[in-house]
């Protein structure tokens, strides 16, 4: 390779050229067969390795310009990779087939002879497959019958590179240990059927944004469809099993009916416009000639020209200070090569992080970026004076007789707004919620309004919200509904548990509403905290992490017309979550109720704060929250408060100096660091 530097480059330029000039210059390689590929794993049966046997097909003809798309072929018990080849030439006949082989002619999932780390595996050949050529990492799939479906199902639930955007299951749905407690699971150790759940014990959150189809049979005699054991197994009914996969990927609500599907003979229930589907057809514990083409079209790929970069972005400025700098060259080395959503690194949105993005960059360096806003600025001390706009009606809701009775009035919503003058455009928000345990508190109460005031004279545009509680017998779907009252709780624990959705639906509707008004408030929307205490905590947790239509979706406008005041196209994205002495509760019942698990990586910072000797909310919560956000691998901070009891808000804690800090002066600390805040 043959690289020119011109003599005006700075030196940050030349050595930035000089890295690519060693970076691109490797030779590029395209996957031509199995020889290119090393799939080598040890553990206990072979502890100095083993190599998977692979097959590999590549089609003949011309290389689409992003590449082949790769299916992935998984083989079902006693059979072995090269015969998965004839099944895939079927199916994927524009595809790269890469078929393993696993070990003793199994996959390891239950209790199988293998006990080899078949997803390590795969999650290593999904590694090597992106580095080729003429691969498209964008779409691999995989695709697995019978004991490879289960292994397909596996996958799903713990393979999260992100260019994996397809599954297929044939003739195998999940089974109990992979999804069991209304949760996902993969085993900590070793899988042994007389273990409970055969090993599955660690809960996983699997990523959101994939396709997935099951085949199944109404009358397979290996792998029963409505469900049971089978095969050393225990499986959920199908129909069961793809209403949990649906739930997780974003659908809200109950099963969908099965549709015919003309000509075939099958039976679609298909959920999220085609993205998850189950076909059920009547070949056993095989495929018809209908499914396989259902299967092919279901993976088919639209040839869709990438996006074009938006006129007036500014794109170079990747760390959003408002200059086109050192650090942003950094962020674009630290991301060069990447073909896989690659974000803001990938400059002229070509699907590649590589050198016209770097020349992009050049030209623009050291110079100022003026386009969009820039971070805002808050001030460390007490700066503005704060304007106390009241008892603004934010959205309404029918409040009943009884729970749900047809007898019931509307009631108003309503919010305070607390803004700094003279602090102009551009500001971060904050939402502040009351607790009381679903039962009793204020918008106006008086920690509410110190906290809601600290943070306004510092720049925060904040809010004050109140919502319905029990006694105001707000709205609650019936499926929400018959679920509490089939708990078997004491009458408060159930009056609680029922006051929780309307008190969430609220919730939602004022971030909705501070949405609408932005403007109005000079607000930057992409700098939004919620917080409370105690139940006001608990519902900030709860609104922050669900998905747009939880709490909301569950009703219709003919359940609830008060829904239409609601602002229900507006959209929110919460950064932070301040906790003072609340829990996951709220979130956890939902779950109950509506299956799935809302926690993922993408949710917001967590900034908890808790008594030791709360007996109200038990410290213990805080424990669960903790375990939750170190799982998820999302920034979290824990401060304990030893020997305090339930909402402390006079509390302190020592800095490194010693010096005390206020709760609000912690919060305000997290804030800054994780929405990267300017401060003044």
């Amino acid at each position: 390779m043959l690289c020119f530097l011109s003599h005006s480059k700075t030196v940050w330029q030349v050595l930035l050229i000089g890295l690519l000039c060693v970076t691109v210059s490797a030779n590029a390689q395209n996957l031509t067969g199995a020889s290119d590929l090393s799939l080598v794993q040890s553990w206990s049966q072979e502890p100095n390795g083993w190599s998977y046997p692979v097959a590999v097909s590549v089609p003949p003809g011309e290389m689409p310009a992003q590449g082949f798309p790769v299916g992935i072929l998984l083989h079902g018990n006693g059979v072995n990779g090269f015969q998965m080849l004839n099944l895939g030439g079927n199916l994927l006949t524009d595809h790269i087939l890469v078929a393993p082989t696993g070990y003793l002619n199994s996959w390891n999932l239950c209790g199988e002879n293998s006990e080899a780390p078949d997803i390590a595996m795969l999650s290593d050949l999904v590694a090597q497959l992106s580095g080729f050529d003429n691969v498209d990492a964008n779409h691999i799939r995989l695709i697995g019958s019978s004991n490879g479906a289960g292994l397909v199902n596996q996958a799903f639930i713990e393979l999260d590179d992100p260019g994996v955007d397809a599954f297929v299951a044939i003739v195998s749905q999940m089974n109990q240990p992979q999804f069991h407690q209304g949760a996902f699971h993969r085993p900590s150790g070793v899988t042994d059927a007389p273990l409970s759940f055969c090993g599955y014990d660690d809960v996983v959150v699997p990523p959101q944004g994939r396709k997935y189809l099951s085949i199944c049979n109404h009358n397979d005699s290996v792998v029963p469809y409505d469900g049971g054991p089978a095969v050393g197994n225990f499986f959920l009914p199908a129909e069961f099993a793809i209403h949990q996969v649906a739930l997780q990927q974003g659908h809200v609500g109950p099963p969908v009916p099965g549709e015919p599907l003309a000509g075939t003979g099958l039976t679609a229930f298909s959920y999220l416009e085609g993205n998850v589907v189950l076909v059920r057809g009547n070949a056993g514990h095989g495929t018809s000639p209908s499914q396989t083409m259902v299967a092919s079209e279901f993976l088919s790929i639209e040839d869709v020209p990438p996006p074009a970069p938006s006129e007036g972005d500014c794109p170079e400025d990747l760390d959003l200070d408002g200059v086109v700098g050192v650090s942003d060259i950094l962020i674009l080395l630290g991301e060069f090569g990447c073909v896989v959503e690659c974000g803001a690194t990938d400059i002229d949105a070509n699907g590649l992080v590589g050198v016209s993005d770097v020349l992009a960059m050049l030209n623009v360096f050291g110079m100022p970026c003026s386009d969009g806003p820039p971070v805002p600025t808050v001030m460390a001390n007490s700066t503005y004076a704060v304007v106390v706009d009241t008892a603004i009606v934010y959205a309404e809701g029918l409040s009943h007789e009884t729970w749900n009775s047809d007898t019931s009035m509307t009631m108003p919503l309503l919010l305070d707004a607390y803004v700094p003058q003279g602090a102009g455009d551009n500001r971060p928000a904050i939402v502040i919620i009351h607790g009381g345990a679903f039962n009793g508190g204020s918008r106006q109460q008086e920690s509410l309004v110190a906290m809601a005031n600290h943070f306004a004279s510092r720049g925060w545009v904040a809010f004050s919200i109140d919502y319905r509680l029990a006694g105001d017998v707000g709205t609650v779907p019936q499926q929400w509904a018959d679920s509490v009252l089939s708990a078997g709780l004491d009458t408060w624990p159930t009056t609680q548990s029922l006051a929780i959705y309307p008190a969430h639906r609220d919730a939602k509707a004022a971030l909705r509403w501070v949405a609408a008004n932005a403007e109005n408030y000079g607000i930057n929307m992409d700098y939004l905290t919620v917080g409370g205490g105690s139940a006001g905590a608990t519902t900030a947790i709860g609104v922050s992490v669900t998905e747009p239509g939880d709490f909301t979706d569950e009703l219709t406008v003919a359940e609830d017309p008060m829904l239409a005041t609601t602002h229900l196209g507006e959209t929110y994205e919460v950064q932070t979550i301040l906790d003072f002495w609340g829990g996951r509760g709220s979130v956890d019942l939902w779950h109950g109720v509506y299956g799935g698990n809302r926690f993922d990586s993408g949710d917001p910072a967590l900034f908890i704060t808790h008594g030791t000797n709360d007996e109200t909310v038990l410290y213990t919560n805080a424990l669960a929250l903790e375990a939750t956000w170190t799982d998820m691998g999302v920034p979290y901070i824990l401060h304990t408060l030893q020997g305090a009891g339930h909402g402390p808000w006079g509390a302190t804690v020592p800095d490194a100096d010693g010096n005390p800090q206020s709760l609000s002066e912690l919060a305000f600390n997290f804030m800054v660091a994780q929405q990267a805040l300017q401060v003044e």
